[in-house]
């Protein structure tokens, strides 16, 4: 277990050199633990095969795959990568010219183009140059090999075996490749995604209150008269009594503390039984989809009453806080701007005749 979890520790361990891709690297590594398993296993079957064949070029690339490990945590990222894609290219020829086509091994070629396409490091244009080069290179090797006779001639059983043998551990290579580079897709994908909803989310809300905002509000209800043209509803709006006095007398900061709080209050009050909005300064605007008026009504005076049976502790502060509200149901006639305008004259009305009322 120690030596397994020192592997571990060896694989992930970063670069040397600032601003690296620590996951190309880790990949790199793995990609070359792989690669020397296959090239063992590669010499054993060629080894216990028909007939019995050293594979001398197994062992040359065996010995060269190490030192590109060792390379991985000496050279830059783009300089193995490089190294990664030579060793690899030479691999490809050199079995393809000593033991035929039919042996399998230029499918690897599918792991550099792989390799190239997922590498930031090179350009779009180097990128095109070498899929050019690639395929030119496949159709060569293809030519040559129904022109000569392989190096080494290999039974029809054995070069079967060869087929998969190489068919699983190209899989296992571009396994390696597609699920690094995807999860740095998925990765960035994702705080993207985060990074957008949390944009979106500030759009859409006051960053005091948590609350939406004004525009968010007027959208919303937009949407729901345009989709439900003959939907019951009702409006709301509420103001702060005296709210200036709260920031005179303790501050700014307690003023905001008093619409965090109201804010608070709302959620637990109306839960999922309205919409609600800071519409601006201590002004609220509170949308009862669904409703008439007097059951909208009965909504609003629950929270004038929780308003009033609470009082607003923070800090040294311990003070009652009170509302005046306006209600106006929909009557089908009047556009949303009406019904706005009205409510907001129902709440100066309950201002005028000494506050801490609802007007309906």
């Amino acid at each position: 277990m120690n030596i397994l979890k020192k592997i571990l520790a060896a694989v992930k361990k970063d670069s040397r050199y600032e601003n690296e891709s620590q996951r190309t690297l880790v990949m790199l590594r793995c990609f070359y633990l792989v690669f020397l398993c296959y090239l063992l296993l590669f010499q054993l079957l060629m080894f216990f095969g028909e007939p019995r064949i050293f594979s001398w070029l197994g062992a040359v690339f065996t010995a060269a795959v190490c030192w590109a490990l060792y390379c991985t945590y000496r050279l830059r990222v783009h300089s193995n990568l490089i190294y990664c894609s030579a060793v690899q290219l030479l691999w490809i020829v050199g079995s393809v010219y000593l033991y035929g086509w039919d042996v399998g091994v230029q499918h690897f070629i599918f792991v550099l183009l792989a390799l190239v396409y997922f590498s930031l490091y090179e350009t779009l244009a180097i990128k095109a140059v070498t899929t050019a080069l690639l395929f030119a290179l496949r159709l060569g090797m293809y030519f040559f090999c129904k022109a000569h006779v392989p190096q080494v001639l290999l039974p029809s059983s054995f070069l079967m075996i060869m087929q998969v043998f190489n068919s699983l551990f190209l899989f296992l290579q571009l396994g390696i490749l597609f699920g690094t580079f995807s999860s740095n897709i998925e990765s960035a994908e994702k705080k993207l995604v985060e990074y957008n909803k949390r944009l979106e989310q500030q759009a859409a809300t006051d960053p005091l209150t948590g609350l939406w905002n004004r525009r968010t509000m007027l959208n919303y209800m937009t949407q729901f008269i345009k989709n439900n043209p003959d939907a019951q509803f009702a409006i709301a709006m509420g103001d702060i009594d005296h709210f200036k006095r709260f920031n005179d007398q303790y501050g700014h900061d307690c003023g905001d503390a008093v619409l965090v709080w109201l804010a608070k209050l709302f959620r637990g009050v109306f839960q999922a039984n309205g919409k609600f909005c800071r519409w601006g300064g201590e002004e609220f605007l509170f949308f009862f989809p669904n409703m008439n008026g007097d059951q909208a009504h009965a909504m609003v005076s629950d929270l004038w009453i929780n308003i009033n049976h609470k009082n607003f502790v923070w800090k040294d502060v311990d003070e009652k806080i009170t509302m005046t509200l306006g209600l106006e149901e929909n009557d089908f006639r009047s556009d949303l701007d009406d019904l706005i305008k009205r409510v907001d004259e129902k709440l100066y009305l309950g201002k005028e005749s000494g506050r801490n009322r609802i007007i309906y």
